[in-house]
């Protein structure tokens, strides 16, 4: 069972209009993927390579492949995984591909992990290795290098270490249940990721036309975004046959397969419209307060939703609630002083995706807020510049830099957010970018639906206050609910997204109430 959490895929949508997260898809195979070391003997630390193929469904269309490997090289256990994949959003094809690479030693101790991610043209790469009793990363996009440090928990295993905690807990024996920690990249490698696995027993399956007789295994992921779930099955040696879980409310089947098979052609599925969600009333734009009522198809809440003063969520029950969004005007008046509360460093300072200290951006800023007397001035200013200077409104562009934004001049939501905020440090406000479920009244012939989205959000006069470059809009509407609020100063790609992304699927949204402000 090994990448659980890589491959983890992210998506944005249409235009400067929905800000679409996908997140997800293919860490997905990561956990099952390559599975366990295969037994040559009861022996917990004898070793069997690895090489196989796998075919990649998104709501029961094969939109892609992978391909995995372990072998042993100078003592040391190299695992390997490439994931290949095609989807739509609106209409637009985009191509993704990882190569993920693990290094331990055969007694299960991490000693180095490297990946590389490239979707629609844009490349992230990330590489890692232990140094004494810490864990060294460097992340790159486009020409900026960051350099992070975390302490390193000895019980977080990785690959190879998992795998032989697996294989010491009897994947075959039915009814057993035990924890371990899991390093992953992409969830961020600030401390392991508690996972608990519960083995189901053996049954059978139908693989490529053959009966194989196969061991049921559920793993659920305890991330900061919540309980992720997947149901595995696997063979005699402990390698993954079949993976199964949901993502944004289709379902996700990954299963081995001939070489020939998994290369062949793929469907190109359409994602984005088929994860909207759709509300039976209109939001007018004079909207004062909007009461949502929220209910979750399965499960119960897992974390806690992010509130506010203009966000209240009231808790019903384990499956439905309440979330009142109130509205607020921007303008200099509108925005009253308050007390003043210490914002952190992270705010403030440059970071990899939101690069506020690259020359570009600098001069940018600086002569888009020329001539502004006063904070709330310049803010606006920014936030107009914004809107004038992105010229291509497309989906091409996969996750940007605020100064590969600034070069192309292009991008969604996701690159309209991420400029701004950088703009805003630039010129020394403390800025943030939030995600959400927002609101559109019209959508590729769709009405009153909502789905992912992103914005910007400025710390002014004491108070966070929102910029949506995006959609045009200054102030806080009663037409979104937000879900996560970050510096993006060590998130990765999945933390922003994977809970969002995950939760779509399970939710009912009607509106309860609306307040229409009086002219």
């Amino acid at each position: 069972m090994m990448y659980l959490f890589k491959h983890l895929t992210y998506f944005k949508n249409h235009k400067y209009r929905l800000c679409f997260l996908l997140f997800f898809l293919f860490v997905s195979h990561s956990f099952t993927l390559q599975g366990l070391p295969a037994k040559e003997n009861e022996n917990n630390n004898s070793f069997k390579e690895l090489d196989r193929w796998y075919e990649v469904f998104l709501g029961g269309s094969k939109v892609g492949y992978s391909h995995s490997t372990m072998k042993l090289k100078k003592g040391e256990v190299v695992s390997e995984s490439t994931f290949v994949m095609s989807v739509m959003r609106a209409g637009v094809l985009i191509e993704i591909k990882s190569m993920e690479s693990t290094k331990e030693l055969l007694s299960g101790e991490i000693i180095s992990f490297s990946g590389e991610m490239e979707m629609a043209g844009v490349p992230v790469i990330k590489n890692g290795w232990v140094k004494g009793n810490e864990i060294v990363i460097k992340e790159k996009q486009f020409f900026r290098e960051n350099e992070i440090r975390h302490s390193l928990d000895p019980e977080g295993k990785m690959t190879w270490g998992l795998m032989k905690v697996l294989r010491e807990n009897n994947f075959k024996e039915k009814g057993r249940e035990f924890e371990t920690k899991v390093y992953s990249a992409d969830f961020g490698m600030a401390s392991p990721t508690k996972a608990k696995i519960k083995t189901m027993g053996e049954t059978e399956i139908l693989i490529s036309g053959q009966h194989q007789r196969v061991y049921k295994t559920e793993i659920s992921m305890f991330t900061s975004v919540g309980e992720i779930k997947t149901q595995n099955w696997l063979d005699t040696w402990g390698f993954a046959v079949k993976t199964n879980m949901q993502l944004g409310g289709l379902p996700v089947e990954i299963k081995q397969s001939t070489e020939s098979e998994a290369k062949e052609r793929a469907d190109a599925k359409e994602f984005l419209l088929n994860t909207l969600i759709y509300l039976e009333k209109e939001i007018p734009t004079n909207a004062r307060s909007v009461q949502f009522k929220i209910q979750l198809n399965n499960g119960k809440l897992s974390i806690p939703l992010y509130q506010s003063e203009l966000q209240k969520i009231t808790k019903l029950d384990e499956k439905n609630l309440i979330i009142e969004i109130k509205a607020e005007k921007w303008g200099g008046n509108s925005i009253r002083r308050e007390k003043q509360i210490r914002i952190a460093q992270e705010f403030k300072t440059a970071n990899i995706m939101i690069d506020s200290d690259n020359p570009l951006i600098r001069r940018l800023a600086q002569n888009a807020g020329v001539g502004s007397k006063n904070i709330i001035e310049l803010s606006e200013k920014l936030f107009f510049f914004v809107q004038e200077y992105l010229i291509h409104k497309n989906l091409k562009t996969g996750f940007a830099s605020a100064t590969e934004t600034a070069k192309k001049r292009a991008g969604d939501c996701t690159e309209h957010a991420v400029f701004l905020a950088a703009l805003g440090r630039a010129m020394g406000i403390p800025t943030r970018v939030a995600s959400g479920i927002a609101y559109l009244k019209n959508f590729k012939g769709e009405k009153n639906v909502m789905g992912f989205h992103m914005w910007t959000e400025f710390h002014l006069r004491g108070k966070w206050m929102r910029l949506d470059s995006a959609l045009g809009k200054l102030g806080t509407y009663a037409d979104r609910i937000t879900l996560s609020v970050t510096s993006l100063n060590q998130e990765s790609l999945t933390e922003l997204g994977f809970g969002i992304a995950e939760l779509i699927g399970n939710l009912k949204i009607s509106i309860s109430k609306i307040r229409i402000t009086e002219k």
